[in-house]
């Protein structure tokens, strides 16, 4: 007969017992919980503390019981909450600063203004800034659009925007395809009476088109409507009196091979209460084709 130690599954007080108690119930004096004791294990070894079972529970295999596997586990070490705490107050903190100067740094920017379009389809392009009627650059034939700052539904690299009112006839606009309608608008820097407008076109044939007219560049009204214009011709001069600082034309029908495209586009007219500016209104030009 040889004696063994083994402990209680529930607390882990070790007992001692001999093999002649191997199968027996017995009563763990720490807990009072029902224990069968393990079989003996083949080695004598005293350091060996075979686990008990409850009652009623699978017997432990005696390979595993004799190779002295099921010591009790020792219980894992406690974490310090200190590092639990830190987090929660970062995550607080975060939180916070969020909450304060969120507001400044996801502020999204004002859009920039767009300039009315009065053509559905065509692109939006900036209102220019230019607040007052600049005698000095109205042309010595009576041009107020001369130079002035104009727009375009498109352009070409080779033909911008600018070349629609830059007073020489050897440079054009022309629009980035053949498609319509296609428009080119010109911001005079001040209301003026305008009396005519003038569009050399790049080449000879029927151009289909409209002349618009703003004070504010969102109200536009139609003064010249040549829609259904069928007429053949290099140069378009038109006659009409209206108030207005924006003057628009946009090409609505073009001729197939023809693009949207004119060498110059001129304004005529008389400042609003101070004549012509000491300038021809009659629309003729030494310089022109």
């Amino acid at each position: 007969m040889s004696e063994f130690k083994y402990a209680c599954p529930v607390c882990g007080q070790h007992m001692k017992c001999d093999s002649s108690q191997s199968g027996t119930v017995m009563e763990c004096p720490t807990c009072f919980q029902k224990i069968t004791a393990p079989q003996a294990p083949e080695s004598d070894d005293s350091k060996f503390i075979i686990a008990g079972r409850k009652t009623g529970e699978r017997p432990i295999p005696s390979a595993v019981a004799n190779a002295g596997l099921m010591a009790p586990v020792p219980e894992p070490e406690k974490k310090s909450p200190v590092a639990a705490i830190a987090f929660v107050v970062l995550f607080c903190a975060a939180v916070a600063a969020l909450i304060v100067f969120g507001g400044k740094i996801f502020k999204p920017a004002a859009p920039p203004a767009v300039a009315p379009n009065s053509n559905p389809g065509s692109p939006s392009q900036p209102v220019p800034v230019t607040q007052t009627l600049n005698l000095s650059s109205i042309g010595s034939d009576g041009n107020f659009a001369l130079n002035k700052p104009a727009l375009a539904s498109s352009q070409q690299a080779d033909h911008p925007v600018q070349n629609g009112n830059d007073g020489n006839f050897e440079t054009r606009w022309c629009a980035s395809d053949s498609s319509a309608p296609q428009w080119w608008e010109v911001d005079l820097g001040g209301t003026i009476t305008i009396t005519n407008t003038q569009v050399t076109w790049e080449l000879v044939s029927i151009y289909q088109y409209q002349i618009e007219v703003s004070s504010d560049h969102t109200n536009w009204t139609t003064v010249v409507d040549k829609t259904s214009n069928l007429t053949v011709a290099k140069k378009n001069s038109d006659n009409f009196s209206a108030n207005g600082r924006y003057v628009r034309i946009v090409i609505t029908g073009l001729q197939p091979g023809s693009w949207a495209s004119f060498y110059e586009f001129r304004v005529l007219g008389s400042i609003i209460g101070g004549g012509d500016g000491g300038s021809k209104t009659n629309g003729t030009s030494t310089n022109q084709p």
